[in-house]
């Protein structure tokens, strides 16, 4: 006979693993089916974009390649608009209106670049682009500006240690000389290794050299030199 001090089951009762493992997947085979498949599409997916986009990057680097003029560079935007070589197709008609001195054109078409390919390694340069076509057309108000916009929003940027040379330039046909000697200085110390840091320092020695513009004014005419750089586009990678 069982008292209350005697308990009606003797030992831990024991959960059945397999048991629970089954009850689980029954409950959540759906889930993991669907899971499963999503992943499995997620894979396939990326797989297929990444083929299609070299498979286009290549069509339109050919087609780039064949391009001779701004309408076959326009080819190359209208067929393949978000690839590396439209951007370079971009740049090019930008010089190409450029060196023809459609001027507004030109920065029509860097504009165009900046705001279809904000992030890309070209943008100092079409800024730079735009700097030179406002300086071509006589606002040197305008392209000071610009050239300080290259510096201060692209500082890594091939373009502008070039930036701040043709600002300085701009200066130095003013006869502002101690504008032109800040903005060659700091060339020589903001970017010592570019091309131009030895020019910027050559151009210092000859401004210390030079009288003001009371005095001769030969010397700071010679040492006016042609834009350090034109807004050419860098071939990309195919």
């Amino acid at each position: 006979m069982a008292t209350s001090q005697t308990p009606l089951l003797q030992g831990p009762v024991l959960e059945d693993s397999a048991l629970d493992n089954e009850l689980f997947w029954e409950k959540n085979k759906s889930r993991i089916f669907t899971g499963a498949a999503i992943l499995l599409f997620t894979i396939v997916a990326a797989i297929g974009w990444f083929i299609k986009t070299n498979q286009a990057n290549s069509h339109a680097q050919k087609l780039l390649a064949e391009a001779t003029g701004i309408e076959g560079y326009q080819a190359v935007i209208v067929k393949y608009p978000s690839s590396m070589p439209a951007a370079d197709a971009r740049m090019r008609i930008a010089s190409t209106l450029r060196e023809a001195g459609k001027w507004d054109d030109s920065t029509a078409a860097f504009r165009a670049f900046l705001k279809d390919f904000p992030k890309h390694e070209l943008a100092g340069g079409a800024l730079l682009g735009i700097g030179q076509n406002q300086d071509s057309a006589g606002d040197t108000a305008s392209a000071i500006a610009t050239y300080q916009q290259v510096v201060t929003q692209y500082p890594q940027s091939y373009a502008a240690p070039y930036a701040a040379y043709s600002e300085a330039e701009i200066y130095l046909r003013s006869f502002q000389r101690e504008e032109a000697r800040r903005s060659y200085n700091m060339i020589g110390s903001q970017f010592p290794q570019s091309p131009v840091a030895r020019m910027a320092a050559s151009q210092l020695s000859r401004l210390a050299g030079t009288p003001g513009p009371q005095g001769t004014t030969g010397s700071i005419e010679a040492s006016v030199a042609k834009p350090a750089v034109e807004a050419v586009p860098v071939p990309t990678k195919p």
